[in-house]
C-alpha cells in the first residue's frame, strides 16, 4: 500500500501499538510512502530520467525523521539525477494546524526562522519538502517564493516523456 509520508509512519508503526495480529503486522510491513517504495526497491534507476544541473535543498518530514526514513526521498532524487543537500533540520514549526493557531504563531515563527536560516545557508537552487505543513511554512517565508514542490513532483519533472 502506497500512502502519504505521515500516513505511512502511522500504519508502519503507530497501528502496531493500537492493534495486534499477523494481518496488522503484514499490512505494516507492506506499507510504504511512495519515495520509500521507489528507493527501497531501486526503481528510480529503471526510469528514463534526464540529468539535472539543479541542486535541491531537502527538508524532510518530521514523521519520517522520527523513524529514520527521510533518507529515501534523498536517495531517489539523487538517482533521478539531482544533486541534493539534505538539511539536518528539525520541525518546520507548523506541525499541522499548530502554526495557524493564534496562541502558537510566535513559537511557530521562531521555529521556522531556524529552518529558514538553514535554507539560506544551503547551496540549493530549490527547496523540496514532502510535508504539506512544511511546504506552507517554507512558502510563506518569502511572499515572492513559490510553494516548495514535493519530492514526487521533482521526480516527475525528471522523467523523460515517452
Amino acid at each position: 500500500m502506497l500512502v502519504e509520508p505521515s500516513d505511512a509512519v502511522m500504519v508502519q508503526h503507530d497501528y502496531l501499538d493500537l492493534l495486534s495480529g499477523e494481518r496488522v503486522e503484514d499490512v505494516a510491513a507492506n506499507t510504504y510512502d511512495v519515495m520509500e517504495y521507489l528507493d527501497t526497491h531501486r526503481l528510480v534507476g529503471e526510469m528514463d530520467t534526464r540529468e539535472s544541473s539543479e541542486t535541491l535543498t531537502y527538508h524532510g518530514h518530521c514523521h519520517q525523521k522520527s523513524v529514520k526514513k527521510d533518507h529515501h526521498a534523498v536517495g531517489a532524487l539523487r538517482r533521478a539525477g539531482y544533486e541534493v543537500d539534505p538539511l539536518d533540520s528539525g520541525c518546520c514549526g507548523m506541525a499541522g494546524s499548530f502554526g495557524y493557531e493564534a496562541e502558537h504563531t510566535s513559537m511557530s515563527d521562531a521555529i521556522g526562522d531556524v529552518l529558514f536560516e538553514q535554507v539560506a545557508e544551503s547551496d540549493g537552487d530549490r527547496v523540496v519538502a514532502p510535508g504539506a505543513s512544511c511546504r506552507t511554512q517554507l512558502g510563506d517565508r518569502d511572499a515572492d517564493a513559490e510553494r516548495p514542490p514535493t519530492p514526487v513532483e521533482m521526480l516527475a519533472r525528471s522523467v523523460r516523456s515517452p
